[in-house]
């Protein structure tokens, strides 16, 4: 199936909803598709859950291993960011080496933080990478974040999908993503000024 090709995209999703598609092919999409629109694909997931097409736990999995893998790709991208010499000799000294260490002491804190308030991933965790902080603590909390989200998400449009399906009458599948993108949308908007001052700060203790 092309990348580009939207006839045979739609086809696939079209098959899904109707139990056609094989589950491990849907949650390989889905692992794929987190990687480019993290919460909608949790949204997705939870709405092939509720039609039948996986189980729920396939879902968050799927989901799950998709975010982790993308965060992983964060700290490597800052791993290969540390070999440019230029880079280097410029953020491992003065405050940024402040910055290394304030990261390697809250880690936990970190990440938990970054997985809530969007665009703060991308720095935080790129920056671990940077300054090479170990890998196996780094490894562990996105795990736990990224099992938090994802099983939190997904309750809460399970849990609200029911009642909305009930009182809108729309169909389940559309019922449990709702929730999950309302949710999604407003901590976004709630966590941009958030971000914006914590990203500011940050660099001014590198420059």
């Amino acid at each position: 199936m092309a990348l580009l090709d939207w006839q045979a995209w739609a086809g696939w999703f079209d098959a899904a909803l109707h139990g056609a598609a094989q589950p491990w092919v849907i949650g390989l999409a889905l692992a794929l598709t987190t990687l480019l629109l993290e919460d909608l694909a949790i949204a997705a997931a939870a709405a092939l859950a509720a039609q039948g097409s996986i189980s729920w736990e396939w879902a968050m999995f799927s989901v799950g291993a998709g975010i982790a893998v993308g965060d992983l790709g964060l700290y490597g991208l800052g791993l290969a960011a540390n070999r440019w010499p230029y880079l280097r000799g410029r953020l491992t000294l003065g405050r940024a080496s402040k910055l290394a260490l304030h990261l390697e002491h809250r880690l936990a804190g970190a990440i938990l933080l970054a997985r809530v308030i969007p665009g703060l991933r991308l720095v935080t965790y790129t920056a671990c990478g940077f300054f090479r902080l170990p890998l196996a603590p780094f490894c562990a909390w996105v795990a736990l974040a990224v099992t938090v989200w994802t099983v939190g998400l997904m309750g809460v449009g399970a849990l609200l999908g029911g009642p909305l399906e009930k009182a809108l009458g729309i169909p389940a599948p559309v019922a449990v993503a709702i929730p999950i993108i309302v949710l999604a949308l407003g901590l976004s908007l709630v966590g941009r000024k958030p971000a914006a001052v914590l990203a500011a700060r940050g660099a001014k203790e590198v420059t």
